[in-house]
């Protein structure tokens, strides 16, 4: 049988986003898991089968095919004498398609169900409406006076080896992959018009002149999207190149275009409407994030938007293709240990995992403040993991604190993370050290040493707002010997410390517990803190700062903290009892 490729997403509104593209590459093992895990979490949240297949059906309607939680709640029809449809999309009839959905979670799905589902598809429109249920009733009714077509959509989480040409399957894999396709091509289904002052075909390319005032119209009209793809508008904003842009806008716009490499934009295709207006499908902002946005925020401060650039807009449907313009554009500036996709994927895989757990994951400095108000009420946090953090915490997870953090507890370099940390970001010298192949994309990794940070912060009076006179410089350092009491004491792993992240979710789960590990950390700190040892360490270092941020983790100094450690055995074993009876 055939298969069709995009069934029932090219017809529902506001999910075009989920089609799927060529040679889409496979989700990353930690995004995967986490989708699994919510669609688990959410479903069996219930009191009976039939209540989880009513959630698993409202996951998968708001998740997949992105119905606000009113329109999915309109729109499932599950129950007594339902004529096998569980659902159906749109609720308002705003197209010429409706799509039926059958949904089966668990051991509920079987290959008879989908074959029964096509007969009772087929033998709707052969019932009374006067004996359906009122909302039947309205649907076959809309249907038959708007002749609308009819898409049946099977979903489960279950694997199903099963192909069909009236009924898309949209099994766990599927789940995965369209949820993965959207944020690692979130311009997909977009469409965005840029005119140009003069322009030049070459077979799949156009090469043009843009008007500054144009580029940032364009760019302020898709900045949700446009520049997704683009790395390095997190690498390094604050360079000279950048002092260099902003200067010339300033004061001589006319040399812009002589001093400037330009743009790219990388689209699925783009069609020539006349007079040099060009309208771009999935356009992508592959190479120049950094110009753009500098002219963007000089935009904000004058009217006067004189001056025009290159720009190079090349259609390339093909994901490798698109990958590998964005990594030969980018070339001049070398991103080693994962590639510039793979860490584009990492980010993106993170991000939306941190989003599934309420949290924004701020990439680019200043890209929260850029939602508005309304978007970014939706984060809301977690309700056991926002007992770490401040309560005016806007939910908002900044990268680079996350991997400050990461490298003082999970790596155990608190003095790096301390004194540099940007070595550790893209383009630092140490960055090889933390995003190689051995790093995988578990949200985990950055939320818990991030939370373990936030709680010494708000709870144990630690960093500058604390006002201890040695704390305010040992928030990392906390962050480090919290993960070494965890790792040798309460876990007694012996590998990578990366390796426990799993085990340490019923921990974090477990506020009451983890807060009790915390403030243990917090007396060896403090005993730490209080030892003559220490003292004379400190002294040679000259300043807390110096000792912090080199002194602190050195083998004299591991000798002390262990000792410490070791003074409060008996906590700590009933901690450990306590914590393994959560496994």
């Amino acid at each position: 049988m055939t298969h069709n490729g995009n069934g029932l997403l090219e017809y529902i509104p506001g999910s075009h986003t989920l089609l799927i593209q060529k040679n889409s590459s496979l989700p990353l093992e930690g995004f995967a898991e986490n989708i699994r895990g919510s669609i688990h979490e959410y479903a069996e949240n219930s009191k009976s089968d039939v209540e989880k297949g009513n959630n698993f059906l409202q996951w998968v309607l708001t998740r997949v095919f992105e119905a606000t939680e009113d329109d999915a709640a309109d729109a499932i029809v599950d129950g007594a004498n339902d004529l096998g449809i569980d659902a159906y999309l749109p609720v308002d009839f705003s197209d010429n398609t409706i799509r039926l959905f059958q949904s089966k979670y668990g051991t509920s799905h079987s290959l008879e169900a989908i074959a029964k589902f096509k007969e009772d598809a087929k033998r709707l429109f052969a019932k009374d409406v006067t004996k359906m249920r009122p909302e039947l009733a309205q649907l076959v009714t809309k249907i038959k006076e708007k002749n609308l077509k009819i898409k049946c959509c099977y979903v489960t989480d279950q694997k199903v080896e099963y192909e069909d040409e009236l009924v898309e399957i949209i099994d766990e894999e599927k789940i995965i992959q369209k949820l993965w396709d959207r944020i690692k091509k979130p311009a997909a289904g977009k469409k965005s018009s840029i005119k140009l002052e003069r322009m030049l075909r070459h077979e799949n390319t156009i090469l043009g002149i843009l008007k500054l005032r144009e580029l940032t119209e364009f760019v302020s009209k898709s900045r949700d999207y446009v520049f997704e793809s683009n790395i390095r508008q997190w690498m390094q904003f604050k360079t000279t190149v950048n002092k260099g842009l902003r200067e010339t806008l300033q004061s001589n716009p006319s040399k812009f275009f002589f001093y400037n490499n330009g743009i790219t934009i990388v689209v699925s295709d783009f069609t020539e409407l006349g007079e040099n207006l060009i309208e771009l499908h999935a356009p992508q902002i592959v190479n120049g994030a950094q110009t753009s946005n500098s002219i963007l925020d000089h935009a904000k401060r004058t009217k006067n938007m004189e001056g025009s650039m290159t720009v190079t807009i090349i259609k390339a449907n093909d994901e490798q293709e698109q990958n590998n313009i964005t990594k030969y554009r980018n070339s001049q500036n070398s991103v080693r240990g994962k590639d510039l996709v793979s860490l584009m994927d990492f980010h993106k895989s993170i991000k939306s995992q941190l989003r599934n757990c309420g949290y924004f994951y701020e990439i680019q400095a200043g890209s929260f403040d850029t939602k508005s108000k309304s978007k970014q009420c939706e984060y809301e946090g977690d309700l056991i993991y926002n007992n770490y953090l401040p309560d005016n915490h806007k939910k908002v997870i900044v990268a680079k604190d996350a991997i400050q953090s990461l490298v003082a507890g999970i790596e155990q370099r608190p003095t790096e993370a301390y004194s540099s940390p940007a070595q550790f970001l893209p383009r630092g010298s140490k960055y090889d050290d933390i995003f190689n192949d051995n790093l995988k994309d578990d949200y985990r990794l950055l939320l818990y040493p991030y939370l373990v940070k936030e709680f010494a912060k708000k709870s144990l009076k630690y960093g500058k707002q604390g006002g201890h006179k040695t704390k305010r410089y040992a928030t990392l350092f906390f962050v480090a010997v919290y993960f070494r009491i965890i790792h040798k004491k309460i876990l007694e792993s012996k590998g990578d410390y990366k390796g426990d992240i799993r085990k340490l979710e019923p921990i974090f789960r477990s506020f009451k517990l983890n807060s009790r590990i915390l403030k243990i950390t917090d007396i060896v700190v403090t005993k730490f803190l209080e030892d003559t040892v220490v003292d004379d360490e400190i002294e040679l270092a000259n300043t807390k700062h110096n000792f912090f941020s080199q002194h602190v983790w050195n083998d004299t100094m591991l000798r002390v903290i262990d000792k410490k450690i070791r003074q409060e055995d008996d906590e700590i074993s009933a901690l450990k009892k306590l914590a393994n009876s959560l496994f």
